[in-house]
């Protein structure tokens, strides 16, 4: 009977690690359909999958979106299959929270990294136009979220417009990440930092509607129906830390055992 040497504890080691390297590749490749919508194309599988209403849930209700993908914000949230999410009024704010997925992140990558889909109509006069709502974002490794950014849509289809957010624009530096957003409705006495009418909450400019709308926002248009999140490169697994020590410690015992036979 062969005995279980130090050897095969190292071949354990590096095949356990060339395993968990190929799950991970594997992982990321998965791919789902491909969208072109509003200015943006994205797949599918980098949309947000979880998520919480924060505050406000009674400013808050879904509605039938009929929008391309089912996985919509007001699925995530409980209001049903293929739904948008009605975000309070002129003086009621609501916010919600997105992710993912457990584990997961989105990087700061070249251009616009995620797109948010409001649900809407052409403009004509006063009936159509987009509705304000603004994001912020958490960072990898902290418990707190930004300030939130406030920016034009800049594109239309039927039934959405659509926002392209870049997280340079929230101070992350190349390659730093998020795991989560925020989306809030702006209310009628919300002011943005910039002089153009967008720019963080907070300043002293009121919001403007941009080339998607008629100038300054009505009195009905702070109930911003946000339909759905995603991704505009691939969201990052990131695995358990004592998975990853428990392969290295394996492979790294192997390979130290390699070297003392050498010697």
């Amino acid at each position: 009977m062969s005995k279980f040497s130090i050897k095969n504890y190292w071949q354990i080691g590096l095949f356990l690690t060339a395993l968990s390297g190929t799950a991970f590749i594997n992982a990321g490749s998965a791919k789902a359909a491909t969208f072109s919508l509003g200015g943006y194309t994205w797949d599918s599988a980098n949309s947000v999958v979880g998520g919480s209403i924060v505050s406000g849930s009674q400013n808050i209700s879904g509605f039938a979106a009929s929008f391309v993908e089912n996985q919509t914000v007001g699925s995530i949230l409980g209001f049903g299959s293929n739904t948008s999410v009605d975000l309070g009024n002129s003086t009621n704010r609501g916010v919600i929270e997105l992710n993912w997925g457990e584990g997961k992140s989105l990087a700061n990558a070249t251009g616009k990294d995620f797109v948010v889909y409001e649900n809407g109509s052409a403009t004509f006069g006063n009936l159509g136009g987009p509705e304000a709502f603004a994001v912020a974002v958490r960072k990898v490794g902290q418990n707190t979220f930004s300030e939130f950014l406030y920016q034009f849509s800049s594109g239309f289809e039927p039934s959405v417009f659509a926002t392209g957010f870049d997280l340079s624009d929230f101070g992350l530096g190349e390659n730093e990440e998020i795991d989560a957003i925020r989306i809030m409705n702006l209310i009628a006495t919300d002011k943005v930092s910039n002089t153009d009418g967008q720019g963080f909450v907070g300043g002293n400019f009121a919001p403007q509607t941009g080339s998607q709308g008629s100038g300054n926002y009505e009195s009905d248009k702070f109930d911003a129906d946000i339909t759905y999140v995603v991704g505009l490169n691939s969201p990052k697994s990131v695995p358990e830390p004592t998975s990853i020590l428990s392969l290295v410690a394996l492979g790294a015992i192997g390979i130290t055992a390699k070297l003392v036979r050498k010697t």
